[in-house]
């Protein structure tokens, strides 16, 4: 399923419903409207391809079964923080890394875990690894197959499936090979899926795209 194809797929209700509630979130921590805008475009990007992802993977509806807004939660939360990488991905292109621009990410990361009701550290670890991978992998591959495999396995856990157990992983993951020698698969069949593992790959632009169109769209004039 491309971009394109996903254009005809309408946002599940519950979905629109996360996003309206995280919306509030965000009116009521923040003031500053370009701070409003920036984090609702966030949510926008990961609302649109968790409901890709969930439309269009078969182990994901398998696994999820129907979505109640515990798992729409965890999923959009899930998508909404890769949304927050990919922004960080543009700004690195745009400025040089520092120690300064290090602290904003961190606390970036932290605001949108907030968001969601999520303070713990080990959210913050794990967005960190997450955040590693996918740097990792747009700068060494012409694909994101592996992000897309861990992605699928995030998901799966959104839905209360456990996949792998990240403590064996190390970050970033290089080759397949490597996590499946570890021994941190749990289930393999929910993340091998290659239309599923495709699916997750091209929402990916699908969900930075419903971002950017978002933050165009509520620009003040």
């Amino acid at each position: 399923m491309s971009p394109s194809e996903s254009d005809e797929i309408e946002i599940n209700p519950i979905f629109n419903a996360i996003f309206v509630r995280i919306s509030e979130n965000i009116n009521n921590i923040f003031p500053d409207y370009n701070n409003r805008r920036f984090y609702k475009s966030l949510l926008a990007g990961g609302k649109t391809m968790a409901n890709a992802v969930t439309a269009g993977c078969q182990e994901i509806r398998r696994i999820c079964g129907d979505i109640d807004e515990a798992k729409a939660l965890a999923l959009t939360k899930l998508f909404t923080l890769l949304m927050l990488s990919q922004a960080f991905r543009w700004l690195e292109n745009q400025t040089p890394e520092n120690e300064e621009a290090s602290e904003v990410n961190l606390s970036s990361v932290s605001v949108v875990l907030n968001l969601f009701d999520d303070n713990s550290e080990e959210s913050v670890k794990d967005f960190i690894n997450m955040d590693n991978q996918f740097r990792y992998e747009l700068k060494h591959h012409d694909h994101m197959t592996h992000m897309a495999v861990l992605l699928l396995a995030k998901a799966c856990e959104a839905c209360g499936h456990k996949c792998i157990e990240w403590s064996k992983v190390s970050f970033p993951i290089k080759s397949l090979q490597s996590l499946t020698s570890s021994r941190a698969i749990v289930d393999s069949k929910a993340i091998n899926g290659v239309e599923d593992i495709r699916v997750v790959i091209n929402s990916i632009p699908f969900g930075a795209q419903a971002m950017v169109n978002y933050h165009e769209e509520h620009t003040e004039s």
